[in-house]
């Protein structure tokens, strides 16, 4: 399978401008601290820790989210940010007893509770494949709910092999019979994924389905097989009592697939194959019509059809953005990122208040000379496929490599995250104001000093900024 690279300008009036201005109005700075071009400024920027999912909105109104830790100590950590970035605080630290590596964004269920997974279970669990936790809003009660079973075999593509399913990463969701539904990356009988559902308090758990066994010879990429392999993005609930999702691999083709499942796991049908990709060059990346492996899941554009991303392939093979009407079967093909304008989009797109689709690229862009970068860009188009607009293009030091589906806080505030780069080189919560409005953030590294944002040392930070720690390689 063609490797998807994971490696980030903002027009801002000059500060003497805008207090010049502010003088003359006889108005506070604060009021002239918006310009014309949309802006991107960082909330937190994380040391220690890297975050792959984007924070949720609390109950409080602040954000809540997930990091992975980048050391042995503890499991991961659950924090809790100041919306408008002036703090930022560890709800609750994991135990490496408990769970590591939360990738995923919290769910706050209909109970008023936060949901989560963790892509492996404890540490000192041989085999360890992931657990589904559960705590209170204010960080009390945290318990994992269900660990998924430790895998003996794996199958012949590497994948572990077990009951229920391994490597949950993709975030919950809420069915209307208020049960949890979500997605395993591997695991299952055949090691290629799961789709489960279970009840909040985690006595019942079950299997929707199991996706097949790997058809092609292991020597062989991309891996084949009926269904799909590797499950990675949230699943999304249709009118028809249908659940919707991709499966980032595999297929007859080896893309990746649409799948949908009812509530109670039957009706498992195979909505869309995508294409096989042609051969790349020194020069030119895979290409095919559709696109392929669509590493983020659907989103429900309310118009009766459902919208997603494919991050490779398309007619440039740098990723597309597709269409798709469950009821006719027609899939169309919105936009082919050009890599000028993005590459490689990872994230689930956003319906936003103006009625435009929302989204990133994890690569791609251009610098404020029109060079070529591979920062990652903010997008946005209308659902008929008209109007695409690079939003932003990252720069690094204001973050790279951004995923996940963006969070709208207002009409025109949006929340999102970036994997790596930013102040302190290891991602950030940012926020994209359309009106040029810029925030504030904590940008001290663990320093006690803040090297250029509000706010206080956190402890999130702080936990983490221990000299010798020993540090891994994420991937997803």
């Amino acid at each position: 399978m063609p490797s998807i690279s994971c490696p980030k300008s903002r027009a801002v009036a000059p500060v003497a401008s805008r207090c010049l201005l502010a003088l003359l109005a006889g108005l506070p700075a604060a009021a002239f601290a918006q310009s014309a071009a949309p802006a991107v400024s960082t909330l937190a920027a994380f040391s220690g820790s890297q975050t792959y999912s984007t924070p949720v909105r609390g109950p409080d109104g602040a954000l809540y989210g997930v990091t992975s830790a980048l050391n042995f100590i503890t499991g991961g950590l659950i924090y809790r940010l100041a919306v408008d970035g002036s703090s930022i605080d560890t709800l609750h630290q994991m135990q490496v007893t408990d769970a590591f590596s939360p990738v995923s964004s919290l769910l706050l269920a209909s109970d008023g509770k936060f949901y989560g997974t963790t892509t492996l279970g404890a540490a000192n669990q041989v085999n360890t494949t992931g657990t589904v936790y559960r705590l209170n809003t204010d960080g009390s009660n945290f318990s994992v709910l269900h660990s998924f079973q430790a895998f003996a075999t794996s199958n012949s593509i590497g994948n572990p092999i077990n009951v229920d399913g391994a490597n949950p990463e993709g975030e919950l969701v809420e069915g209307s019979d208020g049960y949890l539904y979500g997605v395993a990356r591997t695991g299952g009988p055949d090691g290629n994924g799961t789709v489960f559902k279970m009840s909040k308090d985690g006595m019942s758990f079950t299997v929707l389905h199991a996706f097949g066994a790997t058809t092609s010879a292991a020597t062989v990429t991309p891996s084949t097989n009926a269904d799909g392999i590797g499950p990675l993005g949230p699943l999304v609930a249709g009118a028809d009592n249908y659940f919707y999702g991709t499966a980032a691999r595999g297929g007859a083709n080896g893309s990746g697939t649409i799948f949908r499942v009812r509530f109670d796991g039957t009706g498992f049908e195979v909505l869309r194959t995508f294409p096989t990709l042609a051969a790349s060059t020194t020069t030119t990346p895979a290409t095919n019509v559709d696109g392929a492996v669509p590493l983020a899941g659907l989103t429900d554009g309310q118009d009766g059809r459902l919208y997603g991303v494919a991050s490779i392939g398309g007619s440039i093979g740098n990723g597309t953005i597709y269409a798709y009407d469950p009821v006719g079967g027609v899939f169309s093909v919105l936009h082919n990122f050009d890599g000028n304008k993005g590459s490689q989009p990872s994230g689930e797109l956003l319906l936003a208040q103006d009625g435009k689709l929302y989204g990133t690229t994890s690569s791609g862009g251009t610098n404020d000379n029109g060079n070529a970068t591979v920062y990652g860009t903010i997008f946005s188009i209308a659902r008929d496929g008209t109007g695409f607009t690079s939003v932003h293009s990252f720069a690094g030091s204001d973050g790279a490599n951004p995923t996940g589906r963006l969070l709208q806080l207002n009409a025109t505030t949006f929340v999102g995250i970036t994997q790596s780069g930013g102040r302190c080189s290891q991602g950030t919560v940012y926020q994209l104001s359309l009106t040029g409005a810029e925030a504030k953030g904590v940008t001290n590294c663990g320093r006690k000093k803040d090297s250029g944002g509000g706010g206080t040392a956190p402890a999130l930070l702080l936990l983490l900024v221990v000299a010798g720690l020993a540090r891994r390689a994420s991937a997803r």
